[in-house]
């Protein structure tokens, strides 16, 4: 196998996991209060992850003679770990947010570890779009960190009113 093939294949994942956090951003946007600050950061990370998935698209583009329609749609069905999914299941505020917290924290490894990749294949340009993206995604992994304690202390409140209430 080549750099350049690592490289690709490589792409090709990162390519996958925009489009499947795109899904899993939109599921969280529908589960939480826009109002509240995990839900405006989220509002934000969808629209920041649907701009770095247009970049990830334009340079697999110019790497993947092969690159098709078919083959993105396929992409979609990758999945890209155990706390993306729960992002599907969970209710709580507070697990919502520590899932999307855990999904940027993978993002921030899948863009360092791409980077070394464009470099290895004399990817400069591609190098440099990575380390912009790196850099949005540790800058909302920080404010998501952040917003946590907010998202707990929300939950553990509507689980009490709600134990409250039934208990009536």
């Amino acid at each position: 196998m080549t750099r350049e093939s690592v490289y690709l294949d490589w792409l090709r994942d990162a390519h996958a996991m925009e489009k499947h956090g795109e899904t899993l951003l939109k599921q969280a946007m529908e589960r939480l209060d826009s109002d509240s600050s995990i839900g405006s950061h989220i509002a934000h990370y969808l629209a920041q992850s649907r701009a770095q998935q247009l970049q990830v698209k334009e340079v697999l583009k110019c790497h993947d003679d092969s690159w098709s329609a078919l083959k993105e749609a396929l992409g979609r069905l990758s999945v890209v770990g155990q706390a993306a999914s729960d992002m599907l299941r969970v209710e709580q505020d507070a697990r919502m947010a520590v899932s999307v917290y855990v999904f940027c924290s993978y993002k921030v490894a899948t863009y360092t570890t791409l980077i070394a990749a464009a470099r290895q294949a004399d990817d400069t340009e591609g190098a440099d779009i990575f380390q912009r993206i790196l850099q949005q995604e540790a800058q909302m992994a920080a404010k998501l960190l952040a917003d946590l304690p907010e998202a707990a202390n929300q939950s553990i409140d509507s689980l009490a009113e709600s134990e409250a209430s039934s208990a009536v």
